[in-house]
C-alpha cells in the first residue's frame, strides 16, 4: 500500500510540475520558478521512498505510467485539449502493462 501513495504521489507532483510549466506566464517568474522546483522535489522525494522499498523497473515504470494517464486526464479535464481514441486505448494499456509487471 505505501508503494502505491508514493508511485501515485511522484506522479502527481510530476503532473503539477508539468501544469505549472505550461502556465509558466501566469505568476512572476520567480514566484513560477520557486513553484516548479518545490513540485519537483517533491515528486523526487515521493520517487526515491519508493525506489528504497520497490523495485527500480516496477516503481520506474508504474511512475510513467501513472503520470501519462494523469496528464493525459488533467489536459481534457482543466487545459481543455483533446483526448482521441487512440490515445485512451493507449492509457488502457499502459495501465494493464503496470498491472501485469506488479504482479
Amino acid at each position: 500500500m505505501q508503494i502505491a501513495v508514493l508511485v501515485t504521489g511522484s506522479a502527481t507532483f510530476y503532473v503539477v510540475t508539468m501544469v505549472l510549466m505550461k502556465s509558466w506566464g501566469a505568476l512572476p517568474p520567480v514566484a513560477m520558478g520557486l513553484l516548479i522546483a518545490a513540485g519537483l522535489a517533491l515528486a523526487a522525494w515521493c520517487e526515491v521512498e519508493a525506489l528504497r522499498i520497490g523495485r527500480l523497473s516496477t516503481v520506474y515504470v508504474a511512475i510513467l505510467a501513472v503520470e501519462c494517464v494523469m496528464v493525459a486526464l488533467v489536459s481534457f479535464a482543466f487545459l481543455g485539449e483533446s483526448v482521441t481514441p487512440r490515445e485512451t486505448a493507449g492509457g488502457v494499456l499502459v495501465l494493464a502493462g503496470v498491472m501485469l509487471a506488479a504482479t
